[in-house]
């Protein structure tokens, strides 16, 4: 009963993982905002509303591994390194960042 039990958990946690595994057009939006958050430059942030999911979006690799999905985004466009990110929870959580 109590193997039953993990096996019906461990099948929860897997379904609810994969439920909740954002796709890349979620990433292309979030990375977007926070780069706008983070500019203080009005002419940047004017690029990066016009331009920026476009600009992020050719520079975006995504792996997909069903329960969760890494992002490795090139910034040297904007000037601000490389981001790898994992998406798990429909939340996007930066591991390493080589920002200039």
């Amino acid at each position: 009963m109590k193997r039953l039990f993990s096996i019906i958990l461990l099948l929860a946690v897997i379904f609810v993982l994969s439920a909740t595994n954002p796709d890349r057009s979620e990433y292309i939006e979030w990375i977007n905002h926070k780069t706008m958050d983070q500019s203080s430059n009005l002419l940047q942030k004017g690029i990066l509303s016009l331009a920026g999911k476009s600009i992020f979006d050719a520079g975006t690799t995504k792996k997909d591994y069903f329960l969760f999905s890494i992002y490795k985004t090139d910034f040297s466009d904007v000037g601000r390194g490389k981001v790898t990110t994992i998406g798990v929870f429909n939340q996007f959580i930066p591991l390493t960042s080589n920002e200039k």
